[in-house]
């Protein structure tokens, strides 16, 4: 019989989602960053500051989706890039240390919406895909410097293939691809539809790349939010388009279910799936999704509606609150 006592909901923000050796990572960082304080960019004892960042690269082996995921969630620690500087002065031929840095300057561009130095971040990806022949990661940051630059399809088509060749169904690549070819950057609707077309053709079932197209579907619900006028009054139907619906449907019976997601940022697709849950006014059916992700709460795309916590947390209590009322 299901419970009536109301399982706990996230209680802070992961970025390093279920990786437990990340999250221990993490921790020894913050604990290190913050006894150095400002003289971090001064330090002499690199290693001790940089191992454990050489440690949990290493041990992701060729493991190329979760050390891309690993990479992605380190170069977004504020101090990623002065230690990425640290460590490539200790290591000068580390791959590694290249694509710390490259990934840290691309975050902070965006984040903080400054310039990149493209031709350097460049410089540092191809340095790192000579010294890593097999990864796919450095093609994966010239994907984003490219992205940035809005670079014409005949010079992203070499990198965008690069990437498959190494990483076929790679998550953040996808991403990257995605955002590249919508209307609002250097493609259209017609191409953005052609893309997923043809990703989710050819896509086995569970890999990294099965949020994409739930993705795209919450850009398209967010840019009739932000038209304004009647298109933002009746947003809310469109989860309620046939195609739309499906889509969530087949997420629905499928991403909660145990083993089925198996990729480094599954618990981050879960995520966007109960939030879209949430929009679609289906809190009952996002129960199980709460379920499965646990306690493991993203900021994207719960940021989209104000804090990401409190956000989480409401619809954490309003899907237990139906699935409540559904059992009695």
């Amino acid at each position: 019989m299901w419970s009536r006592r109301r399982p706990k909901p996230p209680r802070r923000l992961r970025p390093e989602l279920d990786d437990h050796q990340l999250a221990r990572t993490l921790t020894h960082l913050e604990a290190q960053i913050a006894a150095q304080g400002d003289n971090l960019a001064q330090s002499n004892d690199r290693g001790a500051l940089t191992y454990p960042i050489e440690q949990v690269l290493r041990d992701a082996g060729d493991d190329w989706d979760r050390r891309m995921h690993r990479l992605l969630v380190l170069s977004a620690v504020p101090e990623a890039s002065v230690l990425a500087r640290q460590w490539r002065k200790r290591v000068r031929a580390g791959a590694d240390a290249l694509l710390l840095q490259a990934f840290a300057d691309l975050h902070r561009a965006r984040s903080t919406g400054t310039a990149l130095p493209i031709d350097d971040t460049v410089r540092l990806c191809r340095h790192a895909a000579a010294l890593a022949p097999p990864d796919p990661a450095p093609w994966v940051a010239m994907l984003g410097c490219l992205r940035m630059q809005r670079a014409p399809g005949a010079a992203v088509q070499p990198v965008w293939d690069a990437v498959k060749e190494r990483d076929r169904w790679n998550r953040e690549a996808h991403r990257e691809m995605l955002r590249y070819v919508s209307p609002e950057e250097c493609g259209s609707s017609a191409l953005t539809v052609q893309f997923l077309d043809s990703v989710t053709v050819a896509a086995p079932p569970g890999a990294p790349v099965a949020a994409l197209g739930l993705t795209h579907s919450l850009s398209v619900y967010r840019r009739a939010l932000s038209s304004g006028g009647i298109t933002a009054l009746t947003a809310h139907r469109h989860w309620n388009q046939p195609h739309e619906r499906a889509l969530v449907d087949q997420a629905l019976a499928a991403w909660p279910q145990p083993g089925f997601l198996t990729h480094a940022a599954a618990p981050a697709d879960l995520n966007l799936l109960a939030y879209v849950l949430t929009k679609a006014a289906r809190p009952r059916d996002a129960w199980p999704v709460f379920e499965a992700i646990s306690a493991v709460a993203t900021v994207w795309p719960w940021e989209l509606d104000g804090d990401p916590l409190q956000q989480v947390q409401e619809a954490h209590g309003r899907a237990f609150r139906a699935q409540h009322r559904h059992s009695r």
